[in-house]
């Protein structure tokens, strides 16, 4: 999905910068960082503190499920240094993480998987850290 996605402008911030790190370090391969620049570029910035609790931010823990399947799964999207696959803590460098970032409930997203496409759709935010006031995380 390419609609509409919004990002706060913190999290615009702090991207961008570890983008531009991850970009200069040799010793990391993320495929997904072009694809992660593209989508927060042309996101719409807006202030954390009126960000609609219903789109996905940094560290929020979202409940999603798998188009055609309808298997659930709750992901917190993390930045990369707090990814922990047992916890599913998804990184942001991830297709998954990427994908989800900026959009809201009721969307439906796709991402690579290892075995092709996968569309998944957002059922709901169980945690945003920006409408719980959290604003440091």
């Amino acid at each position: 999905m390419k609609g509409n996605i919004k990002i706060t402008e913190l999290d615009y911030e702090r991207l961008n910068s570890l983008i531009s790190r991850a970009k200069t370090d040799s010793s990391i391969e993320f495929k997904n960082l072009d694809v992660l620049a593209s989508e927060i570029k042309r996101a719409t910035k807006v202030d954390s503190k009126k960000i609609e609790p219903e789109f996905v931010t940094m560290n929020s823990v979202v409940k999603v499920v798998t188009v055609g399947t309808n298997k659930p799964m709750t992901v917190k999207v993390v930045y990369p240094k707090d990814a922990d696959f047992k916890k599913r803590h998804v990184s942001i460098f991830s297709p998954l993480g990427s994908a989800l970032l900026g959009y809201k409930v009721g969307d439906t997203v796709s991402f690579e998987a290892p075995k092709g496409e996968i569309d998944i759709k957002i059922e709901s935010i169980d945690y945003q850290p920006e409408s719980s006031g959290d604003f440091s995380l």
